[in-house]
């Protein structure tokens, strides 16, 4: 059995650098400790932790219970350059490449399933934990994964199996960020700690397509951010190679994010741009309550009054936090136009939060 498992482990390696993994390990199933700590020492900091943990179990076996090994493939890909044109929501290159770097990880399971195991591709696992388990990086003070080959510009994927596959020895790498700062100095909301804690609920990432209402203050910092936030990546040392290869996205997919799009797609009931958009980061993302959202938030912070009809449109959305971010974006925008719009959807507004949003909308525009 053991030469046969040393065997099956050789062709997954194999396999996996031909389908785009040039790094791969192999740790056990056995409960992920130091996540839980982790996720502790954040909860203390930040409640929102608690949400996202809750996502995730530490334990391999309440998802597989003969789980015996979980196997880490890293799918590395090239960065965006930050220079997109005008009206366009930014985004990450992760979000074009993870689908890629998943069904990848699909048919490399294969490799197992054929030989009679079960393998999860990508189950609710702690994806950096076990990667640091598997010794393939460190945790940056930024929380992510660094690889010494690729940096950070890498997707995780996992495979969990029941198969006994042979364990790696490499030893857990320790940190090499050593008194390196700028990733938490680069962090436009702070919210990463002197000693690497992520905060989720200060990280912008966190309310980009998102439900709910966003802070007032993460709004001003999203920018044209659309979907990811590449900030303590791009300023960090260890990245100045993949900064280097950095590239433009296509301008297909470009074309995607387009806000005036977008917007103009839900006021006239039209599905395609949100289509478009679905094609390019998966359905999964591309909800439509949450797309407008986000596009209403990016739209009020380019300051283009040529999306007043449109904000105007969506302040009278049936979903609260679409109102309220429609009537800040006004507010930001500003204009005799946006005050109009604002009064009228105020006389008719049940919502307590959107009309705090509103009034405020208002007093900002009569301030300026």
């Amino acid at each position: 059995m053991t030469e046969k498992m040393m065997v099956l482990k050789s062709v997954l390696i194999e396999q996996g650098r031909q389908l785009g993994f040039p790094i791969i390990g192999i740790t056990g199933a056995q409960l992920f400790q130091s996540w839980y700590k982790a996720l502790e020492k954040r909860k203390d900091l930040d409640p929102e932790a608690v949400k996202v943990g809750s996502k995730v179990t530490a334990n391999p076996q309440d998802i597989m219970p003969d789980a015996k090994a979980v196997v880490v493939a890293v799918y590395p890909y090239k960065p965006y350059l930050d220079d997109f044109p005008p009206g366009t929501g930014a985004y990450s290159a992760y979000y074009m490449e993870y689908p890629s770097g998943r069904k990848a990880a699909i048919q490399l399971s294969e490799v197992i399933t054929k030989e009679g195991y079960d393998a999860v591709v990508n189950p609710p696992l702690p994806l950096k934990a076990a990667a640091y388990r598997a010794g393939l990086g460190w945790f940056g003070r930024n929380g992510v994964i660094y690889t010494r080959e690729y940096g950070s510009w890498v997707a995780l994927n996992l495979i969990l199996t029941n198969a006994p596959l042979p364990l790696d020895t490499r030893p857990q790498q320790e940190s090499l960020c050593g008194k390196c700062t700028l990733c938490v100095e680069a962090c436009p909301v702070n919210a990463i700690t002197d000693d690497g804690a992520v905060l989720p609920g200060y990280c912008m990432r966190s309310y980009m397509i998102s439900p709910g209402f966003v802070p007032v203050n993460i709004r001003e910092k999203i920018g044209n951010k659309f979907l990811g936030c590449d900030i303590c990546q791009t300023v960090c040392p260890w990245n100045r190679k993949g900064m280097l290869q950095a590239r433009p996205p296509s301008n297909e997919d470009i074309q995607a994010f387009n806000i005036f799009s977008i917007l103009k797609g839900w006021c006239e009931n039209d599905r395609k741009p949100l289509e478009r958009l679905a094609n390019v980061i998966g359905r999964n993302y591309a909800r439509s309550q949450r797309v407008l959202s986000t596009a209403v938030i990016v739209a009020g912070n380019t300051g283009n009054p040529e999306y007043i009809p449109l904000l105007a449109k969506t302040l009278k959305h049936s979903y609260p936090p679409i109102r309220g971010h429609s009537a800040w974006a006004l507010g930001k925008i500003g204009s005799e136009h946006s005050r109009e719009a604002l009064s009228e959807a105020l006389k008719n507004e049940t919502d307590t939060q959107v009309i705090q949003e509103i009034q405020s909308a208002i007093q900002r525009i009569n301030c300026n």
